[in-house]
């Protein structure tokens, strides 16, 4: 396949370059004017049906639903991101345009191979166009903007994960079998036992800065008990 990119940035792309320059600097210090904050992460996970209280077999089924949906909605804002590197780098170059996102030339490479054209029927392709709607037609800007939405939609995602872990690991502490959970997530068994070792030695980890106060405002249950036992 030829190369999509010149050898040589355009005047068209210095330009846009420029622009985008000033853009990052008026918009200090994330350089862009959207903003990625937990809350939106929060509402975006609401937006594909989170929830936050899940108790059940049935709950862990629907959180997996969830982030099936999540992920689709981040497939779309990537493909919007990819779109808008591929008209940059077409007049600016490899190079010129890795340099002007502060991204490396083989993540662009990586974007042009993996890209896909936008599902413009999905609610994320709305949400794209929203972000684009305050942009200039400049597609580092455009690019720049569409990774905001991008990591925010990744920040829902983490969401919904953190509460399906949670939720593994008081259904497998409830004595929940494990081919049950697994069946459910949809995983292979090997899988989710590594999945599982995982979360089991975060919770120890946990508990082990906790009894010790590495963690402001949480004390460790040895710890407590300990306080207590001391005071009686």
């Amino acid at each position: 396949m030829a190369r999509p990119w010149p050898r040589t940035p355009t005047a068209r792309f210095e330009r846009w370059r420029d622009e985008f320059v000033q853009h990052r600097e008026g918009h200090a210090p994330t350089g862009r004017n959207f903003r990625v904050t937990s809350d939106y992460s929060y509402q975006l996970y609401g937006t594909h049906g989170g929830r936050s209280e899940a108790t059940t077999l049935e709950d862990l089924g629907y959180l997996t639903e969830v982030e099936s949906r999540i992920a689709r909605s981040q497939r779309v804002v990537w493909d919007a991101h990819a779109a808008e590197v591929m008209v940059a780098a077409a007049e600016g170059g490899l190079e010129a345009t890795a340099e002007a996102l502060r991204e490396d030339e083989q993540w662009i490479r990586r974007l042009h191979r993996d890209g896909r054209p936008v599902d413009v029927s999905s609610d994320a392709a709305r949400w794209v166009s929203g972000v684009l709607g305050t942009c200039p037609p400049n597609p580092l800007i455009r690019a720049e903007e569409i990774w905001g939405l991008w990591l925010s939609v990744v920040g829902s995602r983490r969401i919904c994960t953190g509460v399906r872990d949670q939720l593994i690991l008081e259904l497998i502490d409830a004595g929940r079998p494990r081919t049950h959970v697994t069946r459910t997530l949809g995983w292979s068994y090997e899988r989710f036992q590594r999945h599982l070792a995982r979360l089991e030695d975060d919770r120890v980890e946990l508990d082990r800065r906790a009894a010790i106060g590495e963690i402001p405002g949480v004390i460790g249950l040895e710890a407590h008990r300990s306080t207590r036992e001391g005071q009686a």
